[in-house]
């Protein structure tokens, strides 16, 4: 083993693009979702070090103490297989999530702090939420400094991003030629309780009453996929127009690979950073109850993607884009 290895923990596809893109020759993988097993071994071949990840909380007091107690042990045994690496430069993606915190806590390395998506730029999620989560992973064990704060203190590191900085970069994706429909990429905004499924209705109600295009939904891996059919059949838009789920991939990169649009929509989402169709993009946070996440969108001096605040907004967007 050489001294000095490069390493990064990576949480996401987005992050093994951008490693894959900007540091191809990466020592080791460090990862927790098993789910990636195959595309880091597929990227970054015999590379990949699956860590493990905490036990989730549970009621049961038998099961709760039990799992507390191993959670405690994990970061310490994730800092034996860690310090055992002979790791001299570590990219991290994610700041506040207990097993960052925890290995920066110990590690004297090179740290590198790589951009994660929007939450990289912009707090999404205000001060309160993100105290509260803190709170409830202390009490499942989870690594306890800083968990009430979003942000590490990015002073001791060499912080990469595509938007802000400019000293990462990210190929988007070929995508097909436009056809006449939209695209709402979706968001689990229902199932993170930030919204109610009736808001979330009225949004896509919203965006087919003015679309001069059928609208098609894509949704989010966290999003019952089985249930969204029944769901966006209900809704009925100005002039009865509705909307439909879109075709598989459900991929965002595949997808828009796949299948061309006019316009593609979000209220809230990475994917329309990683398109790179800037022009052909719209934030609609507002038509979903997310006031405060349109007026951070707005504020964020480096967006690339316009931000609608009404249905008058998104009225003139279409207006400009049927146009082209």
């Amino acid at each position: 083993m050489k001294i000095g290895m490069n390493a990064a923990l990576v949480r996401s596809s987005l992050h093994l693009g951008l490693l894959q893109e900007n540091e191809p020759g990466i020592d080791i993988v460090l990862f927790r979702d098993e789910r990636l097993a195959g595309v880091i071994e597929a990227a970054f071949p015999g590379r990949g070090l699956f860590l493990g990840r905490e036990a989730r909380l549970d009621p049961h007091p038998l099961r709760f103490v039990r799992n507390v107690r191993a959670n405690r042990q994990y970061y310490r045994d994730v800092r034996k297989r860690v310090e055992a690496l002979g790791i001299g430069r570590l990219i991290l993606f994610l700041e506040g999530e207990p097993l960052e915190r925890s290995i920066l806590a110990w590690y004297r390395g090179k740290v590198e702090l790589w951009e994660e998506g929007l939450s990289h730029y912009v707090d999404l999620t205000t001060p309160l939420w993100y105290a509260a989560r803190g709170c409830v992973q202390i009490l499942a064990g989870f690594y306890p400094r800083g968990a009430l704060v979003r942000r590490a203190d990015r002073g001791g590191m060499l912080v990469r991003d595509r938007f802000a900085a400019r000293n990462l970069t990210l190929a988007s994706p070929v995508l097909a030629a436009p056809e006449e429909q939209v695209l709402v990429i979706g968001s689990p905004l229902v199932e993170d309780r930030l919204i109610s499924r009736a808001v979330w209705t009225r949004g896509l109600a919203a965006i087919a009453g003015v679309s001069p295009w059928p609208v098609r939904y894509l949704p989010h891996p966290r999003e019952d996929k089985a249930a969204l059919p029944a769901l966006l059949a209900s809704i009925v838009g100005e002039g009865g127009a509705g909307v439909t789920l879109a075709p598989e991939p459900h991929g965002i990169a595949p997808h828009a690979q796949a299948h061309g649009y006019r316009a593609f929509l979000a209220p809230v989402s990475t994917a329309l950073l990683d398109l790179g169709a800037f022009g052909a993009s719209l934030f609609v946070a507002d038509l979903f109850g997310q006031r405060r996440i349109s007026r951070v969108l707005r504020g964020w001096a480096d967006n690339p993607v316009d931000v609608a605040a009404d249905e008058a907004a998104l009225r003139a967007f279409f207006a400009e884009r049927a146009g082209d």
